[in-house]
């Protein structure tokens, strides 16, 4: 049986990309599945989950030691496929690589353009380090077996770069939902957004959207800034 480790420094081990979408769908296919990840350790849904427990506050020893612990514990499951999630791993998925493993490399976000809009960084040198960012990426992308994108626009920015692409959208699964079945003419007038709240991500765009709607809307996701506490459109 092929043995796969999905692994990350930044996700919990309950991320629905993750867990649910992926590392569920590989067991159910047959495939030995592992999930290293934040949190505890855990069997679920035909996957092996080890849990990493909790990450240091500090976001560089994240990116350093935190994700240093997660390869240590990834690579001694000693899988055949390792599949990663993070830019911070991307060393580690050349040291895989150069070991002889398949490695796949899942770009959650176009990491380049999201450097634009990280206000922990200094204006004066987020285009300097994107453009690093990205040579480095290139570098390591055309070295992996694949990378996974999660939208067709972060799989454009990978063409010509990885030796192959392949779209997984963060759709949800259709068997997972319990859908209303009140009419639309008998519910309230909400409209509700779900995923990290920030300007970059549309917050703004969407209050703005509601402006002289009569109806509520709901924001539902970590912040990753505080352009905006709280605020509700046109009734709402």
């Amino acid at each position: 049986m092929i043995k796969v480790c999905h692994f990350s420094s930044a996700h919990k081990s309950t991320d629905d990309r993750i867990f649910l979408k992926e590392c569920k769908s590989l067991a159910k296919a047959g495939y030995e599945t592992y999930l290293v990840a934040k949190g505890e350790s855990r069997e679920d849904g035909g996957v092996r989950v080890i849990g990493l427990g909790e990450p240091p506050r500090s976001r560089r020893e994240r990116m350093t030691k935190f994700a240093k612990k997660a390869y240590e514990v990834a690579f001694g499951l000693n899988a055949d496929v390792y599949h990663f999630h993070d830019p911070e791993l991307l060393p580690y998925g050349i040291r895989l690589k150069k070991l002889g493993k398949k490695v796949i490399f899942d770009s959650h976000e176009d990491v380049p353009a999201q450097i634009a809009d990280k206000v922990w960084i200094p204006s004066a040198m987020r285009f300097g380090i994107a453009a690093g960012y990205r040579a480095y990426e290139t570098h390591a992308a055309r070295m992996f077996d694949a990378v996974i994108a999660a939208t067709p626009h972060i799989a454009d920015q990978f063409r010509g770069r990885a030796r192959k692409v392949v779209v997984v959208n963060n759709y949800p699964i259709l068997d997972d939902i319990v859908f209303q079945t009140k009419p639309f003419s008998e519910r309230e007038a909400i409209v509700c957004y779900t995923g990290g709240i920030s300007e970059a991500r549309g917050e703004k765009v969407m209050l703005k959207a509601m402006d002289g709607v009569e109806g509520t809307l709901i924001l539902a996701g970590s912040r990753s800034d505080h352009t905006v506490q709280e605020s509700t459109g046109g009734g709402g």
